[in-house]
C-alpha cells in the first residue's frame, strides 16, 4: 500500500512497505520517493518538470542525520523528510524512464495536460520528459500516475543505485551517508 504525504507546494513524498535496498549486511534500508515539480521558467507554456529523487524512511536515518533535523526543527516525520531532501538530497531518477513518454499507456492523457520535450540530464546527456503547464497538473499527475506507477522502480533497484552520482559515488554511497549501520 501507498502512503502519500505532502511535503509542499510542489514536493510529494510516496513510500511503501515493500520498497527497500539491501547492503548485504543488516537489516534493508526501507525507501521512499520524493517528487518535486520545477518550473524550469520557459515560456513555451509547459515549463514544469517532475524531478524524482530516492531517500531512506526516517526510520532508517542515523543519529547524526537525526539528531540534525532536530536541531533544525525538524521534530514530525513530514518536517525529517523534508529536511533530508532540503538537506542531503535523494538519489535522481529518472522517473519517465519507467514508462517512457512517447510509449505511453494512454491513461496518462487523463491525468494532467502534457507535453513532451527533450531535457538534458546531470550527466549531459538529452532524455525525453512530460512537461506540463503549471503546479497543479504536474503535482497531479505526480500523484495520481507517477506515484501509482513507482513501484516497477524497486523491481530494478540495484541497477538504480549502482548509476553514479555527478556528485561523487554512486546511489549506494548516498543512502549508505545518511542511514544506521
Amino acid at each position: 500500500m501507498l502512503d502519500i504525504t505532502d511535503l509542499g507546494d510542489s514536493l510529494l513524498y510516496v513510500e511503501s512497505d515493500r520498497w527497500h535496498c539491501d547492503f548485504g549486511h543488516g537489516r534493508p534500508v526501507m525507501l521512499g520517493l520524493v517528487f518535486e515539480a520545477v518550473d524550469l521558467g520557459e515560456i513555451d507554456g509547459h515549463s514544469f518538470v517532475i524531478d524524482a529523487s530516492l531517500v531512506p524512511q526516517p526510520e532508517c536515518l542515523n543519529e547524526e542525520v537525526l539528531e540534525q533535523a532536530k536541531a533544525e526543527c525538524a521534530l514530525t516525520r513530514r518536517e525529517m523528510i523534508r529536511y533530508v531532501y532540503e538537506c542531503y538530497g535523494g538519489v535522481p531518477v529518472n522517473i519517465d524512464a519507467l514508462q517512457p513518454v512517447k510509449s505511453s499507456c494512454g491513461f496518462s492523457s487523463f491525468v494532467a495536460d502534457s507535453s513532451i520535450g527533450s531535457l538534458k540530464d546531470e550527466s549531459g546527456e538529452e532524455m525525453e520528459v512530460r512537461r506540463f503547464e503549471n503546479l497543479e497538473d504536474a503535482m497531479h499527475f505526480a500523484r495520481e500516475f507517477y506515484a501509482a506507477n513507482a513501484h516497477v522502480l524497486f523491481e530494478f533497484i540495484d541497477f538504480v543505485l549502482d548509476r553514479p552520482l555527478r556528485s561523487g559515488g554512486t546511489g549506494w554511497d548516498k543512502i549508505r551517508l545518511i542511514t544506521k549501520k
